[in-house]
């Protein structure tokens, strides 16, 4: 995640949780379960609203850094099972913690002597009940986030409310990225242990993709299809930089690669963009599918990276919406003959500027 995404998830986590204590509280307040909030009449509504957004916000702020810790460290490399394991446990503390605050403010509020007996959470029917509703509203949160890991933000409420369904007109930049020399290294390395090559890949691409707005749209064996709306991946060259910056991360991960593998990942890409159809199919699997000549131009034009020797290819459509072009040295190639095609292409081979002067 780069800053942007860790405050905007922060974000999210912080008004998530504000509202699952306020709703929390008001069932409390409105008598499904009063436990210990009507103690006396001083404990008003509002008072205890103030005290859930108190709450709220610091649980927010505490899961959102759990998560950022992850990302941003070797826990991110752990087993699934393990990683649920250590941020249960520091839920779990944290919500402690945060639970006893709570039950502390509001019989201070009510001057109702607070007592926290060793172990109260455990044999308390507020902490028992209080668990019980947070768990709940965990799954949720993560499944949301979850979805918007997996389709992008915003989209999974659209499939909800049954949008795709009915297929949508979009512009979109798509790069398709391809390991270099697959067939040679697959044959040294075997089945096994080129899986875990690509996987090693992958993840070193995982540490750029977001820096860069760009979103995985499917892994195809050794490729990968990355996507961007035109904002997003023309915002500072984003659809290009990032093909370069994960260059930089394999580049500096090479003696990683050179000791547990032989060989070191390079990558060819091709980038295109325009109007494709967005939607939803499948039944048993559902799935968010781009259908359009774009996606097959793009993988057209990846195959003659080999034929003009160039680590990426990019259309005329592209280039020409590039800003700040000098950054970059290209290499123009008029009437690129495409299989499949009729007409034929502008491409344009583009290399960084300070990767010529290295």
């Amino acid at each position: 995640m780069p800053r942007m995404k860790y405050l905007s998830y922060t974000l999210e986590s912080i008004l998530f949780w504000t509202l699952a204590f306020v709703f929390y509280i008001f069932i409390k307040f409105n008598g499904i379960d009063n436990l210990e909030l009507e103690v006396n009449n001083h404990i008003t509504f509002k008072k205890l609203l103030l005290h859930a957004i108190y709450i709220g916000v610091f649980l927010g702020l505490f899961f959102a850094l759990i998560e950022i810790v992850f990302q941003k460290t070797v826990l991110n490399r752990l087993v699934l099972w393990l990683q649920l394991l250590i941020k249960s446990s520091a839920y779990f503390v944290i919500l402690v913690v945060l639970l006893t605050m709570a039950r502390m403010l509001i019989l201070n509020d009510g001057n109702v002597p607070f007592s926290c007996e060793r172990w109260w959470w455990f044999q308390n029917k507020f902490f028992r009940t209080s668990i019980v509703y947070f768990l709940f509203a965990l799954i949720v949160f993560l499944m949301i986030q979850m979805a918007n890991g997996k389709f992008g933000k915003g989209i999974f409420m659209k499939m909800l409310l049954g949008i795709y369904k009915k297929p949508q007109q979009v512009e979109r930049i798509f790069m398709f990225l391809d390991l270099k020399s697959s067939t040679t290294i697959a044959e040294n390395l075997g089945n096994y242990k080129y899986s875990q090559f690509i996987q090693d890949a992958f993840i070193e691409l995982n540490e750029v993709v977001a820096k860069h707005s760009a979103t995985i749209y499917q892994y195809v064996g050794d490729e990968a299809v990355l996507e961007w709306s035109m904002k997003n991946g023309l915002y500072n060259n984003n659809c290009v930089e990032v093909f370069f910056k994960f260059k930089e991360q394999l580049t500096s991960k090479k003696d990683y690669f050179q000791e547990k593998y032989g060989f070191h990942p390079e990558f060819k890409a091709s980038l295109h963009g325009g109007k494709v159809i967005f939607a939803e199919i499948g039944t048993i699997k559902k799935e968010l599918a781009y259908h359009g000549d774009v996606i097959n131009t793009t993988a057209r034009i990846q195959s003659l990276c080999n034929q003009y020797q160039q680590q990426l290819l990019v259309s005329e459509t592209i280039w020409n919406l590039i800003h700040s072009k000098n950054r970059y040295d290209s290499q123009v190639y008029r009437n690129a003959f495409l299989k499949g095609k009729d007409e034929t292409l502008t491409l344009f081979g583009v290399q960084k500027v300070a990767d010529l002067v290295s």
